[in-house]
């Protein structure tokens, strides 16, 4: 039996148990981890609107952050929006040079194609447009949205690298997140205390639309909001965000030496719901 089916049978029995059998979420979470295969390495912290730490497990562990650095680079974006060194209806003309795959839908739109900045930040984070983000990165700049970074206290969160720029891999090049600073960019955006309020939500409504909801969201409620942004690599699964519960919770979750896809999903999934259960309805 796969490694794969079996994490599949042990998450059907945590959803009986939710369903039939008054434990608490925390519980069932110990419960769940106590049973995950020794040999995937996990990292994730769960947080409410305070910054009490609910739940955690190697969380300050610096990991590959796949597309979740887009969190952060949306941020420092809108940052220089909100200073009038870029403005959303900005207007770029995409080149060939430009295209790179991976995810999105910019890679195949013709070169001269126009596109506003607005429209770029929002593909980047809606379907992970590797493209777009790449645009908004030689825009803003590597090294001074790295220096704002380091100014602000981040030092495992770090974009060294474009999107899928393997050269750079095989040079030791990658970009770096620990769940735990993640958590506190995220609860920082949501108080206010990195952008405006308008800006602020403005980049939230942008984290709720994205399209990727195989992880965090796939087993929470219809109707219960989630801001987020999954980051994919052959090496790593993650997703981070916030669950708009009853009370707020704010949630990473990285998942390493995984066998396939489906089964990074299924963990991450699975304590998503249960920090829904235990923390946030």
């Amino acid at each position: 039996m796969t490694r794969f089916k079996l994490s599949f049978l042990l998450l059907s029995g945590i959803i009986m148990l939710t369903s039939f059998y008054p434990v608490s979420g925390q519980q069932l979470l110990n419960k769940y981890l106590d049973n995950l295969d020794p040999t995937i390495k996990l990292s994730f912290i769960i947080q409410d609107q305070e910054g009490e730490v609910l739940s955690k497990l190697n969380a300050d562990k610096k990991s590959p952050s796949a597309s979740i650095i887009k969190i952060p680079l949306l941020i420092y974006f809108m940052k220089n929006v909100e200073e009038g060194l870029i403005s959303l209806n900005d207007s770029y003309q995409l080149k060939s040079s430009d295209k790179v795959g991976g995810s999105g839908e910019l890679q195949f739109k013709p070169s001269g194609f126009s596109v506003t900045y607005e429209y770029l930040a929002k593909e980047m984070i809606r379907v992970s447009d590797n493209t777009a983000t790449n645009i908004i990165i030689r825009r803003l700049g590597l090294k001074p949205f790295q220096d704002w970074l380091k100014a602000k206290g981040y030092i495992h969160t770090q974009l060294n690298r474009y999107m899928m720029d393997f050269e750079a891999i095989e040079k030791g090049q990658q970009n770096y997140l620990s769940p735990k600073e993640m958590n506190r960019l995220l609860l920082t955006l949501y108080d206010g205390d990195l952008l405006t309020k308008t800006s602020s939500l403005k980049v939230i409504n942008y984290l709720k639309n994205c399209e990727d909801n195989r992880a965090l969201p796939h087993q929470i409620p219809d109707g219960v909001a989630i801001a987020h942004k999954t980051g994919t690599l052959d090496y790593v699964r993650g997703d981070a965000g916030i669950i708009f519960g009853k009370k707020p919770i704010f949630i990473t979750v990285l998942v390493e030496n995984f066998s396939e896809i489906p089964e990074a999903d299924s963990i991450i999934s699975t304590i998503g719901k249960l920090a829904y259960l235990e923390f946030s309805r």
